[in-house]
C-alpha cells in the first residue's frame, strides 16, 4: 500500500526492497499533505465564496457544511461531505462560466456549482448555497450519486454495502458484482457479539472496508486486454510495462477480502480483515482492531499486509481513485 494509494503498495514492484521504497514515498508525500492542511486550516466559503480544487483533493466548509472534494477527468468534479467514509459521493458535470444546479441528497437543489477556471490539473470553482423553499430542480443530466453508503443505488461497479448473497450479471462489456464479506461468528456471548458487530458497522471502517472487498472481487473480470485498455486510457496512451504488467499486478492485488469478528475475552472482540492474494505479500491480515462490546469502543487499530503503512484516510483515496477508473480493473491502476 503505497504513493498514498492502496493499489501501488500491492503491486507496483515485485520484491519487499520496491515495496518500502513506495511506501516511504507514499508517507513523505502524505505527510506533507496533510501538514499544509493543518497549517492553511479549512476555507470557509460562507453562503458562497471560490475555492481551488486539486486534483489530489481539497477541503472547504458551505453553509457550514464541511465538504471534501477533488477533479476528475473531463471537468467532472467530485464532491462529498465529510466525513466521507459515510456520505455518498456525487459527481457533477462542469462547464465553464455555467452554474451547474445540484442536489446532494435532496429534492431540490442546494448547492450551485461554476467552473470559473483550469490550471492543469486544478480548477477555480465557485460554490453557493441555494435553499430549499426556493425550490430550483437539480440539473438531473449533469449530476450523479456516484457511491452511497444508505442505498443500492450506484453507477459504478461497486456496491458500498453489498447485500448478504453473492450474484453477478453480464452484459456486453459491463459487468455489475455484489459480493457479500465473509464474517465468522462466535458462538459465545451472542449479546455481545451483536453490539461488537453494531459498533463495527457504525465505525470509519466498515464501509470502506466493504467497499475494498467488492473491489477485490470484482477483479475476477479483469482481463490481460481490459487491463492494457483501461491503463494506457489512464495514463496518456501509454502501455504497461515491467512492474505494471497485467502479470504482476494482478499477482500482487488481492482477489478476496473477509473478515471475522471472534470473542477475545469477556466484552472484548477482535475483527480481522484478511485479504487473499497470489503472493504471500499481500495475502494475510490487513486491519484489524479490538471492540469493547459493553461500550462499543473501538481500539488497537492496526494496519498491516496490503495495507501496512496506510491509514483510513489514504486508503479512501485509494478507492476514490478506483471509482474514478471504473472496471472491474480500476483497483489495478495506479
Amino acid at each position: 500500500m503505497a504513493s498514498g494509494n492502496p493499489k501501488h503498495h500491492a503491486h507496483r514492484k515485485t520484491n519487499v526492497k520496491g515495496l518500502a521504497i513506495y511506501l516511504i514515498i507514499a508517507i513523505i508525500i502524505i505527510a506533507i499533505a496533510l501538514y499544509a492542511l493543518t497549517y492553511r486550516g479549512v476555507q470557509d466559503l460562507g453562503s458562497s465564496g471560490n475555492v481551488t480544487i486539486s486534483s489530489n483533493g481539497t477541503v472547504f466548509i458551505l453553509g457550514g457544511v464541511e465538504y471534501a472534494a477533488y477533479m476528475g477527468s473531463g471537468s467532472t468534479l467530485y464532491i462529498s461531505k465529510q466525513p466521507s467514509f459515510v456520505n455518498p459521493l456525487m459527481a457533477v458535470s462542469l462547464s465553464k462560466d455555467t452554474t451547474i444546479h445540484a442536489n446532494y441528497m435532496s429534492k431540490y437543489a442546494d448547492i450551485g456549482v461554476e467552473l470559473l477556471a483550469v490550471n492543469g490539473t486544478s480548477a477555480l470553482v465557485r460554490f453557493i448555497t441555494i435553499s430549499q423553499s426556493a425550490a430550483v430542480a437539480p440539473d438531473s443530466t449533469l449530476i450523479r450519486i456516484v457511491s452511497t453508503n444508505s442505498s443500492a443505488t450506484t453507477t459504478s461497479t461497486i456496491s458500498p454495502t453489498p447485500p448478504k448473497s453473492s450474484n453477478s450479471t453480464k452484459s456486453g462489456s459491463t459487468t455489475t458484482t455484489t459480493v457479500a464479506t465473509t464474517i465468522t461468528t462466535t458462538a459465545s456471548q451472542p449479546n455481545g457479539y451483536s453490539k461488537a458487530l453494531s459498533a463495527l458497522q457504525a465505525s470509519k471502517y466498515y464501509s470502506l472496508m466493504e467497499n475494498y472487498s467488492e473491489l477485490y472481487h470484482n477483479t475476477s473480470y479483469c482481463t490481460s486486454s481490459l487491463y492494457n485498455k483501461t491503463y494506457e486510457s489512464n495514463n496518456y496512451g501509454v502501455p504497461p510495462s515491467g512492474p505494471q504488467t497485467y502479470k504482476n499486478v494482478s499477482a500482487f492485488v488481492p482477489f478476496n477480502m473477509s473478515y471475522a469478528l471472534n470473542d477475545v475475552s469477556g466484552p472484548i472482540y477482535r475483527a480481522n480483515y484478511t485479504t487473499i492474494s497470489k503472493s504471500t505479500i499481500t495475502t494475510g491480515t490487513a486491519l484489524s482492531m479490538i471492540i469493547n462490546s459493553s461500550d462499543g469502543a473501538i481500539s488497537n487499530v492496526t494496519y498491516s499486509g496490503i495495507f501496512a503503512g496506510t491509514n483510513e484516510s489514504t486508503l479512501y483515496q485509494g478507492y476514490l481513485s478506483a471509482v474514478r477508473i471504473g472496471g472491474a480493473c480500476g483497483i489495478y491502476i495506479p
